[in-house]
């Protein structure tokens, strides 16, 4: 897994392409995998809105503050 920035998974999100999403202080494996099964139903949610959800429902003190975005190498 490689780790990128927001602005690129900003641009993945977009071009409805495949990564990673998960709090910055777990693994990537352990995060939710934003891919062709989640673009169904979220092809109406702008990117920042869906980034805010996962930021409100899953960082914390313990798992991390902020969101981190992997792509597979």
């Amino acid at each position: 897994m490689k780790r990128i920035n927001k602005t690129t998974a900003r641009k993945l999100y977009n071009e409805k392409k495949e990564f990673w999403i998960t709090a910055c202080n777990m693994r990537p494996e352990c995060g939710i995998l934003i891919g062709s099964s989640s673009f169904e139903r979220m092809t109406e949610t702008p990117f920042d809105d869906m980034v805010n959800a996962f930021t409100y429902y899953n960082c914390d003190n313990e798992r991390g503050r902020y969101p981190a975005y992997y792509i597979e190498d």
